[in-house]
């Protein structure tokens, strides 16, 4: 259900990256951006989110350090295979390595392994260089 409320832009396709510290910011498709700051349709990460992780929903908007943005259309590509590794998580009895999860057998887990391993890495890249700028 969309709230009612101002916002700058609406992002689509969005996925929440979270850096090493626990702090949370957006990637996604912007449109509509009313600041004119984006391009129409570009890919975009926001500032670091300021709204609880509840709010961060489709329907709703959240607020960044520098926007409010819409939320539309969450890219759900990943949850499933993200459901099964962290089911598999739970199960473990210490922070499994690579090798534990090749040990496993499971291409299912070691593609999500290493893709939120990946997420992680770029997440962290991509602020560090907008910290750069």
């Amino acid at each position: 259900m969309m709230k009612s409320g101002s916002y700058d832009a609406t992002l689509s396709n969005w996925i929440v990256c979270e850096l090493a510290d626990g702090r949370r910011f957006l990637a996604g498709k912007v449109s509509g951006d009313r600041k004119g700051r984006f391009r129409e349709g570009g890919y975009i990460t926001t500032s670091l989110v300021v709204s609880p992780i509840k709010a961060i929903a489709d329907g709703e908007i959240i607020e960044t350090l520098n926007s409010h943005y819409l939320l539309t259309q969450r890219n759900k590509a990943d949850d499933a295979i993200f459901a099964k590794l962290d089911a598999w998580l739970a199960q473990q009895p210490s922070p499994p390595t690579l090798f534990d999860v090749l040990a496993a057998r499971d291409s299912d887990l070691l593609a999500a392994f290493v893709l939120r391993g990946f997420r992680a890495a770029a997440a962290e890249a991509a602020w560090r260089s907008k910290k750069a700028d």
